[in-house]
């Protein structure tokens, strides 16, 4: 199938299979800080105020969501509580925003992160 029959949604699907979670994330984050960057050049050539800052709205809802992406896919080389040297392959346990602990300091905190409350897991790199 050449790409010009694939839908737009079949094209970005393609870009995702077969990548693990942390891979979706990353693509995904640069495809929200694309976007961000074609709504504020749509609103640079707005006339109407208010589709203007609709626009524009949309581009800082995109430019958060790449943030937030961001932070939950950056590798983390320090225990957030005790400071020991967490560089991989070093084991360590991660919430889903990558708040990161030693294995001791999170059997100590019962692998419940204390910046969200979620699970602490094993880091997957």
């Amino acid at each position: 199938m050449a790409d010009e029959d694939l839908s737009p949604d079949q094209v970005i699907a393609s870009l995702l299979e077969g990548k693990s979670r942390r891979e979706i994330m990353v693509i995904l984050a640069r495809l929200e800080r694309g976007g961000a960057g074609i709504y504020q050049s749509l609103a640079a050539n707005e006339r109407n105020a208010k589709a203007r800052a609709a626009l524009l709205a949309g581009a800082e809802r995109e430019e958060q969501n790449s943030a937030l992406l961001k932070t939950m896919t950056a590798v983390k080389d320090r225990c957030e509580k005790c400071g020991k040297a967490l560089a991989p392959p070093t084991p360590a346990q991660c919430c889903s925003f990558q708040c990161t602990f030693c294995p001791d300091c999170a059997d100590e905190m019962k692998h419940v992160c204390p910046n969200c409350s979620g699970e602490l897991t094993a880091r997957g790199i």
